[in-house]
């Protein structure tokens, strides 16, 4: 930002000394300032031109750093802090890009029971045990569905956590606290 800013006040001195130097050779006739001040004019031209490159070049690279996917570690991290155990691994994810449209940020990993402990007492979350017969749990995308916390097994462990909007996190646990879906609801 700062060179854009050095480049910037560089032009326009080089525009000022452009208009003075043109300003004085119009006046006095002198055809040496004339061109002189041509010079600067060219000069200013490619110190604009290259203010303008960077302005657009580090604008585009912080839209575009702003729209980068998010990898499942980087997720889990922005949900639920820094892990205190090793032993989460991520499995499968898909990150909320456009709120609204992606209500949900949806996440599956395992875990050691310790860290699902750390999670659950983030948050006020009720808990119930639930049966999954008859379950068909509908993920972020049909063709690739693998957000099935049916398959945890016949019961689950259904953590919920869900404020007056409707934002929350429903937290899906097999009995044994070792695997885990996530529906992370930002609308």
């Amino acid at each position: 930002m700062n060179e854009i800013i050095i480049i910037a006040i560089i032009s326009g001195l080089a525009f000022l000394l452009f208009v003075a130097t043109f300003t004085l050779g119009w006046t006095k006739k002198n055809k040496q300032l004339e061109l002189t001040s041509l010079l600067i004019f060219f000069i200013f031209c490619g110190l604009a031109f290259w203010t303008g490159y960077l302005v657009v070049s580090k604008t585009y690279n912080k839209v575009a750093d702003s729209f980068k996917m998010r990898t499942g570690d980087e997720i889990y991290k922005a949900i639920f802090d820094n892990r205190k155990a090793e032993c989460v691994r991520i499995l499968n994810y898909q990150d909320q890009v456009v709120p609204k449209i992606d209500y949900a940020i949806w996440l599956h990993f395992k875990a050691c029971p310790s860290e699902l402990k750390r999670i659950l007492n983030l948050k006020n979350f009720s808990s119930n045990v639930v049966s999954t017969k008859d379950w068909n749990s509908e993920g972020p995308f049909t063709h690739e569905n693998w957000f099935k916390p049916e398959s945890l097994g016949d019961s689950i462990m259904v953590n919920i956590n869900i404020d007056e909007n409707g934002n929350g996190q429903y937290i899906y646990t097999n009995l044994d606290s070792t695997e885990v879906f996530v529906k992370d609801i930002l609308d």
